[in-house]
């Protein structure tokens, strides 16, 4: 309990407020526009405490508001960052898109200008080995058409043969396997020879046999198809001679090809169905009722 002296004491405290806060109302309203000794000395007091405070949340607000800017800003850049992220998918996409179409333009081009029956099909898979170059295709439509030996083209150039069949699948014997022969001629000379694939590390290379010394190749001759044998259509791309190796004591040349074709990045082919039709105008009519031949006189030199 409080003491009655506590009490009193208290009492008189209250008191004094009251009469200094009226003694302070009746100053400041007898001269409102005048600061009176007590305003001065309570503004004394109080204006250090208020600065303060001010400058701590003047501080404090400059805190906030750059966290505030700082979580918008890392929103944005988050957004901005998957939303470039989408931009470079569909970009890609979109090349993708674009170099298979341009690549099915060209295969129609080729389709259009191959004088035999041909069906399309798709690479699925290249064998890696390097002495064994196959690869895999599969046909949508066509199944049972697809016989061993079919050529196999691409817009660049020869591809290889079909080889083995399975339903859909079919392997191609590619022109850069150990395996493989394709009768091929240099137009420059006219010389011909059997293009065969050299096995090992060596990328993928080929070589021609056969090709006699006196049709002497040159690094940078065109290498085609001869269209000997009914397999492969005349004139098609084969590769570039890119070396010539000296054997002046054999009868034949040593000849190294650089294909044309890049069987790294097969994606289409072409495939020829049916032999060409013959050039030969009196291919079709009987033995009996053609004009007699006139006779060979000396070597004859393909051309």
């Amino acid at each position: 309990m409080l003491t009655a002296g506590k009490r009193l004491r208290e009492g008189a405290m209250v008191a004094v407020m009251v009469i200094l806060a009226l003694v302070a109302l009746r100053i400041s309203a007898r001269n409102p526009g005048e600061l009176s000794t007590l305003d001065r000395g309570i503004l004394g007091v109080v204006a250090p405490a208020q600065a303060a405070l001010s400058t701590v949340a003047r501080a404090l607000g400059g805190v906030l508001g750059r966290y505030a800017e700082l979580t918008h800003v890392r929103t944005e850049n988050d957004r901005l960052r998957s939303e470039n992220t989408r931009l470079r998918a569909e970009l890609m996409q979109t090349k993708r898109v674009a170099a298979e179409s341009g690549r099915y333009q060209q295969l129609l081009g080729l389709k259009d200008t191959t004088p035999a029956e041909t069906l399309a099909a798709r690479v699925i898979s290249i064998d890696a080995s390097p002495y064994f170059r196959v690869a895999r295709v599969e046909i949508d439509r066509g199944e049972g058409l697809l016989r061993r030996g079919m050529p196999v083209l691409t817009p660049d150039g020869v591809v290889g043969r079909i080889n083995r069949i399975a339903g859909q699948t079919s392997d191609i014997l590619l022109a850069v396997d150990a395996r493989s022969s394709i009768d091929v001629f240099l137009p420059r000379t006219g010389g011909r020879g059997i293009l065969r694939g050299k096995a090992g590390e060596n990328g993928y290379r080929c070589s021609v046999e056969y090709l006699m010394r006196g049709e002497q190749a040159r690094e940078g001759d065109l290498v085609v198809t001869s269209g000997l044998g009914g397999t492969f259509p005349r004139d098609l791309a084969v590769g570039k001679v890119t070396r010539v190796v000296p054997n002046p004591s054999g009868l034949y040349q040593e000849v190294e090809v650089t294909p044309d074709v890049d069987f790294a990045r097969l994606s289409e082919v072409l495939i020829v169905v049916a032999p060409p039709p013959s050039a030969d105008p009196d291919a079709a009519t009987p033995p009996s009722r053609r004009a007699p031949a006139a006779p060979a006189r000396g070597p004859s030199v393909y051309r």
